[in-house]
């Protein structure tokens, strides 16, 4: 997927919201609700009967979850499902019972819904996760917050949002000890089919429904300003001996009594040795460069191509719907970053990797550069290999 092409699924998605809004605006507020008049896009992200979608997606029997604030009843199991019509039968004991069902992993079924993830991936350098949420008329969902930013998408039905008033306070994911959550003063709204609502992390909120309802869930998190604390340590530690040193060597000791001060020293020295260096020009940038290349390679892994006869110089082949890359290097190598993992390529064949992947379709042969044939055959198969290129 090429940036253009990211920022074009936004944007469509998005509408009537800009994806300038978007970015430099509503991921910095609060709750946002678009609506959703004309969002015929939105409404098809699970295709034209997104019930029958989910219900035949029997895979995913063991990752559902569930939630009611009002259920009547223990929840069904979820043990043993052996088709669809025994998957079906068993979300219907959840709906009969007021409880919601969630689906997660939801790419693998849905080709819009999978371009969509990807192109906040292209432009956010962070995973995305998609989920469906589907429940029947009376269910009354527990006040509760995400860990994540949510894009919600109300494909089917009507459900009345609540949503705390004020500022999120972002909450860290690793909160161990949980707290009692109460809505408090909060707002509400309707939503309706193709509407479009931005929570932001930690934002608490609850939703019931008087009809079957059924919405979708994007989550992300942008990137804060630890993630971006954390890049430029990561970078500075990379060319940074004394960051490496050992420095708690006896820390059980000194977490049982005295000498926890004896750290101070060393940290207040990384500390300013970090600051340094981010004012050093460029060194921002080398560091976000690196940790978007590391982000990008741990997302999932792109399909591969289906086995078939070794690539020839007329060979035509086409960048796979879902692929994109991240590119850094140095004096002797480039980084190709890609969802799954790495590849490293000499410098020297820089112009030829630019030309791959900034270029929809082409044949082998058309590979520029100053390279052999047979350097422009084992790049096209590297790259066919992990899936950034295919044969259409």
């Amino acid at each position: 997927m090429l940036f253009l092409d990211a920022q074009r699924t936004l944007q469509q998605f998005l509408a009537p919201l800009t994806l300038d809004e978007f970015l430099d605006r509503t991921l910095r507020g609060g709750v946002s609700r678009v609506d959703g008049a004309g969002a015929a896009g939105r409404v098809a992200l699970l295709g034209p009967d997104p019930q029958a979608l989910l219900a035949a997606a029997v895979q995913l029997a063991p990752r559902l979850t569930f939630h009611s604030a009002n259920p009547l009843g223990s929840p069904p199991s979820l043990e043993g499902v052996t088709d669809a019509g025994d998957f079906r039968r068993r979300i219907e004991e959840f709906h009969a019972r007021n409880y919601s069902v969630r689906f997660p992993e939801l790419r693998p079924l849905s080709p819009p819904l999978a371009e969509l993830a990807r192109a906040l991936e292209v432009l956010l350098h962070q995973p995305v996760s998609t989920s469906a949420f589907w429940s029947r008329g009376g269910m009354r969902a527990p006040v509760h917050y995400d860990d994540h930013d949510l894009l919600v998408v109300q494909l089917l039905g009507e459900k009345r949002w609540y949503v705390g008033r004020g500022p999120s306070e972002l909450p860290n994911v690793w909160r161990s000890v949980p707290a009692l959550v109460e809505l408090g003063e909060h707002e509400s709204f309707d939503v309706r089919p193709g509407d479009l609502v931005y929570l932001p992390r930690g934002t608490l909120h609850s939703v019931d429904s008087q009809a079957e309802s059924l919405h979708v869930s994007i989550g992300f998190t942008p990137l804060t300003v630890r993630e971006l604390l954390i890049a430029a340590l990561d970078q500075l530690a990379d060319v940074d001996r004394t960051l490496r040193i050992t420095a708690g060597a006896r820390l059980a000791f000194q977490l049982h009594g005295a000498g926890v001060e004896r750290l101070a020293p060393p940290l207040l020295e990384a500390l300013e040795r970090l600051g340094a260096a981010v004012r050093t020009p460029g060194f921002v940038a080398a560091a976000l460069q690196l940790r978007s290349s590391r982000v990008v390679a741990t997302l999932a892994a792109l399909p591969a191509e289906p086995a078939g006869p070794a690539l020839e110089l007329d060979t035509e082949l086409v960048q796979a719907s879902l692929a994109f890359c991240h590119l850094t290097g140095n004096a002797e190598r480039i980084d190709f970053s890609y969802p799954g993992g790495h590849v490293y390529f000499q410098r020297g064949a820089e112009q030829s990797l630019l030309y791959t992947v900034n270029t929809p379709r082409f044949r082998v042969r058309d590979i520029p550069g100053e390279i052999s044939d047979e350097a422009r055959l084992s790049l096209a198969t590297r790259l066919t290999e992990v899936g950034f290129l295919r044969r259409p």
